[in-house]
């Protein structure tokens, strides 16, 4: 049948992984019959083939020899003597399938929450979606929803614990929300399958609507799909554990984390609709796409509960819940939704054997921290290639001016702005990442003393022994993916330094230059001022001339009379008025004035007051105080004592 080039690529990277593994038992089996025979030849104890998986252990020449029958191996992480198949989930999930039918009637009659319409709001808004022969795009080129992006890897997990991809092959070929909806839709419903899945791991990473829409419909018995779609939409990570005493059974038997952070826009992808992205488009040397991303990990188990759990809050509404087995069949659910092309697709393979769904779960949940790192570093680098003097400042001096000096633009004002805020917020990312973890993940869940998040230490049974013992290297590794996390956190740090001393930089420069400037333009003023000074003593010495000459100029004025009333009045009026303006232009001058118009005011005040009180309205006398009426001290005394 015919592939687009996405599927070839994974299959042929999933057959180098087979055949890596194959060749690494083949080599390993080899070396241990070798050993056998040089054993037998020198009469040393030859090594042991155990019953378990395939395993690596150089200490004491063990080999499993059960993967040499099934043809899958153990990663080499989880290594211990007890992987038999008794240390696995044995009770198989219960046989379901799902049809399009059904997906049809769940879109049109099921409660969509504000959550779930941002998100498959598109499906619901098109009434012709519904009506459509065939509700997945027959198209196999890239389709309107751009689901010819999406990507997903399903495994069913066999009660040996090794995962087992599903790839349903068809007829004919068929677009890529078609070939997930065939993959997504049954379980343990093939009558051809070799062997029962006792648990099932589906990611599916950049999801369209409608693929949403089947997500909820198929996982909508097993996870509380409205909360975990409003968690994506929610904009920050949280973890919930299982919740015992919540009233929907779907919370007491699921484990949900989410992860919330930034992410540059990769080549060819788009935001959801419902995240907060970038608004002016693609990257470029002055520009970082970012957007938001969001993902979630949830684990369910299935049957039905291993004991109850009383609630001994004071005001609980549930005074008794219930708690499940660890070991009980499981579905873990990761839903991707990143608009890039980092994501790992690799976090689960054959190599692998899980015991049970809380393992593969937390392997699950480390990839995703791993791929936080990748994506919040290249973040990093990005702003750090923005931030980063050019390669000539050394040498050329308007390289240097533009990073010294604001632009009218405010440019680099702007940039170093927006990446110290964006480092600040990605650090805030991280830390709610590693507070998520660490307030859930406490010592007592790792070592099994925990009442409600997969109760059982190593104490029980070797089966919970053998568990505790896998965590116990799991933890270490999600712990080391943690650190990588608060690395950048630490990188983050430094370069919000050095950009704050850019622009610490750029604001003294610029402020100089400003001050420069005000100096100028001072100068400038002072000139401005001596300029309407010089017009206005212009003005003021022809404004006296302008009146005697209006006053000559007048009709009635003979034209045979003398100019000397015309000379004596411009004397007159003009030098006096002269003298006053040029006094009054020195300090002194109206100093002097001042002095003079206040004692003429001061004069004629005086003179006011004699001529009302000529006329009787002069200040009414005091009253003069009584002095006699007042009796020494000694006299006021002795009247006292009497």
């Amino acid at each position: 049948m015919a592939l687009d080039a996405a599927t070839a690529r994974e299959m042929i990277q999933k057959l180098a992984e087979d055949r890596a593994a194959y060749l690494d038992t083949l080599s390993r089996a080899t070396d241990v019959l070798t050993k056998a025979l040089e054993a037998s030849a020198t009469g040393k104890i030859p090594p042991k083939l155990t019953s378990e998986a395939v395993r690596q252990n150089t200490s004491n020449n063990a080999i499993e020899a059960d993967s040499l029958r099934k043809g899958s191996t153990f990663s080499p992480e989880y290594s211990d003597t007890d992987d038999d198949e008794s240390m696995f989930v044995q009770t198989p999930l219960r046989t379901e399938s799902y049809d399009e039918a059904g997906l049809r009637k769940h879109i049109r009659e099921y409660n969509w929450s504000p959550s779930d319409q941002a998100i498959v709001g598109p499906v619901l808004q098109n009434k012709q979606l519904l009506e459509r022969t065939n509700i997945f795009p027959v198209t196999l080129g890239p389709v309107d929803d751009r689901s010819h992006l999406s990507h997903y890897s399903i495994f069913d997990v066999g009660n040996d614990g090794a995962p087992l991809e599903i790839r349903k092959a068809a007829a004919k070929p068929v677009s890529r929300a078609q070939a997930i909806w065939n993959n997504l839709k049954n379980i343990n419903a093939d009558e051809s399958r070799q062997r029962e899945a006792v648990g099932r791991i589906t990611i599916i990473r950049e999801p369209s609507p409608l693929l949403f829409a089947a997500l909820h419909y198929t996982m909508h018995p097993h996870f509380d799909m409205d909360e975990i779609f409003g968690l994506l939409v929610a904009d920050k990570t949280t973890a919930y554990a299982h919740r015992p005493f919540s009233a929907n059974d779907k919370q007491q038997r699921s484990f949900v984390f989410t992860l919330d952070y930034f992410t540059v826009i990769g080549e060819e992808c788009q935001p959801m609709s419902w995240q907060k992205s970038d608004e002016e488009g693609g990257a470029s040397d002055t520009h970082v796409a970012v957007s938001r991303c969001s993902s979630v990990v949830a684990l369910s188990l299935e049957g039905q509960p291993a004991r109850p759990i009383k609630n001994k809050a004071r005001r609980a509404e549930q005074t008794m819940g219930n708690i499940y087995d660890p070991f009980s069949p499981w579905r873990v659910l990761s839903i991707q939704v990143y608009p890039d092309w980092k994501h790992s697709i690799d976090a689960h393979n054959s190599t692998r054997h899980y015991v049970n769904g809380p393992e593969a779960f937390l392997i699950t949940l480390r990839a995703e921290f791993k791929d936080a790192q990748k994506r919040l570093m290249e973040v990093y680098n990005r702003i750090s290639d923005l931030v980063r003097m050019p390669s000539n400042f050394m040498f050329n001096r308007v390289a240097r001016d533009r990073l010294l000096f604001e632009d009218e633009e405010f440019t680099f004002s702007r940039r170093y702005f927006w990446a110290h805020q964006s480092l600040g917020i990605m650090n805030e990312d991280i830390q709610e990442m590693a507070l998520a973890y660490r307030s859930v993940f406490t010592d007592s869940v790792w070592n099994g003393t925990s009442k409600i998040i997969w109760p059982g230490d190593a104490s029980v049974s070797s089966r919970y022994a053998n568990w505790r013992k896998r965590m116990k290297s799991l933890r270490a590794d999600i712990e080391a993916e943690l650190e990588g996390l608060e690395k950048i956190q630490s990188l983050n740090n430094e370069k919000m330094k050095e950009i704050k001393g850019l622009r610490d930089n750029l604001f003294s420069g610029t402020s100089v230059l400003e001050s420069r400037r005000s100096v100028d333009q001072a100068i400038i003023t002072v000139q401005q001022g001596h300029n309407i000074k010089l017009l206005t003593l212009v003005t003021i010495f022809f404004l006296p001339l302008t009146f005697v000459t209006s006053v000559f100029g007048m009709t009635n004025m003979d034209e045979n009379d003398s100019f000397r009333p015309f000379g004596i009045v411009t004397a007159v009026i003009c030098l006096p008025t002269y003298m006053l303006i040029g006094s009054l232009n020195t300090t002194s001058g109206i100093q002097f004035w001042r002095m003079k118009t206040k004692q003429l005011f001061s004069l004629i005040g005086r003179m006011f007051a004699k001529v009302l009180a000529l006329f009787g309205y002069g200040p009414a006398p005091q009253a003069q105080p009584d002095y006699t009426s007042i009796k020494p001290l000694h006299q006021r005394s002795q009247s006292a004592r009497e």
